[in-house]
């Protein structure tokens, strides 16, 4: 059975270097990339393609897929989600995430800005404690390079 090494939030899935850096510091060869709207949209799945290196398997997969996934293969993996509701989708269907890196939540209507590039609202807070009370590892943190910024102090500095 795979194990969620890390599950990073990013509004914009995979991009850049993101998989490259994450997987290389990780130690992985698996990606899955959770989010509904990118099966049968050939043309961003080749876009992101293009963003994750020859040696690191992609998996696009559809939210409900993930536990199935999981249970049939046998590597760690790196998963990304676009926002936190995805990934309370995957934990309720029965899957353990221990470790959840927030990397960018773009600012929308309804949200107010945590740090310069996490955006949040009421329902995302709602999700992030119950991962907290739960005794999963979430901090904000753009590249393995960047400062980390734990979750709970972030929240406790805006009260």
């Amino acid at each position: 059975m795979s194990k969620i090494k890390l599950a990073r939030i990013d509004s914009r899935l995979s991009h850049g270097k993101l998989v490259k850096i994450w997987s290389k510091e990780l130690g992985i060869n698996t990606v899955i990339i959770a989010n509904d709207s990118l099966q049968g949209d050939d043309f961003r799945q080749k876009l992101m393609d293009l963003t994750i290196p020859d040696k690191v398997a992609c998996y696009y997969l559809k939210l409900s897929d993930i536990k199935g996934f999981l249970d049939s293969h046998y590597e760690d993996v790196f998963l990304i989600v676009e926002n936190a509701r995805d990934l309370e989708q995957i934990k309720d269907a029965g899957v353990i995430i221990d470790e959840i890196n927030i990397g960018i939540i773009h600012m929308a209507i309804g949200k107010k800005a945590l740090t310069e590039e996490v955006a949040v609202d009421k329902e995302d807070l709602r999700i992030f404690k119950e991962f907290l009370d739960g005794g999963s590892d979430i901090y904000v943190r753009k590249s393995p390079y960047s400062q980390r910024m734990e979750l709970d102090y972030l929240l406790n500095s805006q009260k």
